[in-house]
């Protein structure tokens, strides 16, 4: 399900204020479909009614529509009049969330009287030409309110200000989420095989659904656990990862940070009384730092902190030299911990610093988001970016605990939240090293709890997060350094790196780009006989319900430097790419058999 955010409601209610408030909040981008059309064709909305007549408006309001909901993370402030037409309705809730923004006819006139005296031009107000703009008003929002009522969410405005506004938004979306998928069966519920939700389908004027397999109504709570397949493990047994250098324990739970020092002392007791030295970025550090510190202090560790800049630049060599220079004028010694408190950029450079100073000190990962619980802090894999490509100079250098406080989870942005979950998804469809009823019962799993994981259920979080890592874990336990079953992990990763690196990894969040890429591994493998139709249009649903891409075109990245970008990915060998392509859910094959011409063919679908 995309997660664009459709505001209606009548002129005067505060959409585009509203809208603008909102994008700024979620950091999506802010479309005025008004705008767009004025933009479009060169044109005042006022001249187009006068000269053109409604119907002609009207057709270009919904012509316009469409295209817009073709991209992703979006804030769309629409039309007062956009819901008149059901092919309106049926393209927004099957784009996004429709939020209607309500005021009462006294509040919509003055709002209008005092916006065109700011403004000193009545014409862009018809409603104010008439003889009697205050009954005009009322009735047309008496006309329209049938429609106005059929939106996932309505908020009365007369009182609040735009900010106020989008601060409610922002905080009851996960709710509106489950709310307004869970009353229409659509795609934010969980996939159920051979249901389908045509986008056209439903007698109401707002029905939400996909064409193709669609995501349905679990028929149980999803926080109860009553889940098809054995239920994931309790998340507060730790995992192991056994590698050659050791073994290393994996917990997920609540309020695992503040107890860090007990747990460190439980599980690497040799630490007792060390210096540790606390690698954050400046977004993270003031959130959770000051909790940590606490708790290490508590427990009798020295504690020192360095923050870096966040964001992708911050895996570079230049980093890693001042990480150097702080640990040396701090003198860390073979023993201290160092420990990485944040994402995955922040895990991927503290372990390679780990990994050379002093030939290799002890390091732990604390990650806090979802991406880095269930995929970089596990494996062992560090390093650091080069302009020719990610991830291209690094080491295998295991942790020696990863510690998942699923806390962490509840201050993340929502692109941030989304973004993870395609690792899970991943795991959900790749075998690991178990069988492919287990994978079948992962993603089905996840369908039938999509609600509650959109939603915040930590508890369950935790343990979907768990089952996932131990999807991992097993396959690194089997294949360390990437030699056998461990190139499975990189599903995905093809496409997706490519991507990334073609947005010079500023445009691109990490699972975004997994998504895109698996979507692409999808349809390729589909094209070469591989997996069933219904297999990708599975996939998809699943993804587009987390809120994740699965196309690329709203990016406008150039097809060469995508394309130069795959052929120095890690998964080249002697010049051939390894694909990872599915044969369905729990079976996928490693082939370097693959037409470039197909390659290519996929690549322009996604872009």
């Amino acid at each position: 399900m995309k997660e664009n955010i459709f505001l209606i409601g009548f002129s005067g209610t505060g959409k585009t204020n509203v809208g603008l408030a909102l994008s700024g909040l979620l950091g999506y981008e802010y479309i005025d479909t008004d705008l767009q059309i004025e933009s479009d064709t060169g044109r005042s909305v006022t001249a187009i009614f006068a000269e053109d007549g409604e119907p002609a408006f009207r057709e270009l309001e919904r012509a316009t529509l469409e295209k817009i909901s073709e991209r992703n993370f979006q804030v769309i402030a629409t039309g007062g009049g956009i819901i008149l037409l059901k092919e309106n309705r049926v393209t927004m809730t099957a784009n996004g969330y429709v939020v209607c923004l309500e005021a009462r006819p006294e509040t919509i006139y003055v709002r209008l009287l005092l916006d065109s005296a700011n403004r000193q031009d009545a014409a862009n107000r018809p409603l104010l030409k008439s003889d009697d703009p205050f009954s005009r008003i009322s009735a047309l929002k008496t006309q329209r309110q049938p429609f106005y009522a059929e939106a996932d969410w309505t908020i009365h405005t007369d009182f609040l200000s735009p900010e106020e506004v989008a601060t409610e938004i922002e905080q009851v979306l996960p709710l509106i989420r489950r709310r307004s998928d869970k009353q229409r069966g659509g795609a934010g519920s969980p996939a159920s095989a051979g249901s389908p939700h045509a986008a056209h389908s439903g007698s109401t004027p707002f029905h939400r659904g996909h064409e193709g397999v669609a995501l349905t109504q679990p028929d149980v709570p999803a926080s109860t656990g009553h889940e098809s397949g054995p239920a994931p493990a309790a998340s507060g047994e730790a995992l192991v990862v056994r590698t050659s250098q050791g073994s290393y324990p994996i917990l997920f739970g609540e309020n695992l940070l503040s107890r860090l020092g007990d747990h460190l002392l439980e599980h690497m007791p040799e630490s007792a009384g060390r210096k540790t030295f606390i690698i954050t970025d400046e977004r993270v550090g003031p959130l959770f730092a000051p909790t940590v510190r606490t708790a290490l202090e508590k427990a009798g560790y020295r504690v020192f902190i360095q923050e870096v800049p966040a964001g992708e630049e911050s895996k570079s060599l230049a980093q890693v030299a001042r990480l150097y220079d702080w640990l040396a004028a701090e003198r860390a010694e073979r023993k201290d911990l160092v420990l990485a408190l944040g994402g995955g950029v922040v895990g991927d450079l503290t372990g390679f610093v780990a990994s050379s100073w002093l030939r290799g000190i002890p390091f732990v990962q604390l990650p806090t988001t979802l991406l880095a619980m269930v995929d970089s802090s596990v494996g062992g894999k560090t390093g650091v970016n080069h302009p020719a490509g990610k991830n291209l100079i690094g080491a295998f250098y295991p942790p020696r605990a990863v510690i998942a406080d699923v806390l962490t989870l509840a201050g993340l942005p929502e692109r941030a939240r989304r973004s993870g979950w395609a690792e899970v998804v991943k795991h959900a469809i790749i075998p690991g090293v178990g069988t492919e009823q287990a994978a079948l019962a992962r993603f089905e799993r996840l369908e039938k709890n999509v609600f509650a994981l959109n939603a915040g259920d930590m508890a369950l979080t935790a343990a979907i997060l768990r089952e996932s890592v131990a999807v991992k874990a097993g396959v690194v336990a089997k294949d360390e350094r990437e030699t056998g079953v461990r190139i499975t992990l990189n599903y995905g990763h093809t496409y997706g790196h490519g991507l990334e690196a073609a947005g010079r990894y500023n445009q691109l969040l990490h699972g975004e780009g997994v998504a895109l890429g698996m979507q692409g591994a999808a349809r390729l493998a589909e094209r070469l006989g591989y997996c069933s139709a219904e297999f990708v249009a599975r996939q998809k649903n699943l993804l587009e319900a987390f809120g994740l891409p699965t196309s690329a075109r709203s990016f406008n990245f150039d097809r060469e430097k995508v394309l130069s970008s795959m052929k120095l990915d890690k998964k080249v060998e002697a010049g051939a790419v390894r694909w990872i392509l599915p044969h369905g859910i729990g079976r996928v094959e490693v082939t370097r058999e693959v037409p470039a011409e197909t390659v290519l063919q996929v690549l322009e679908e996604l872009l």
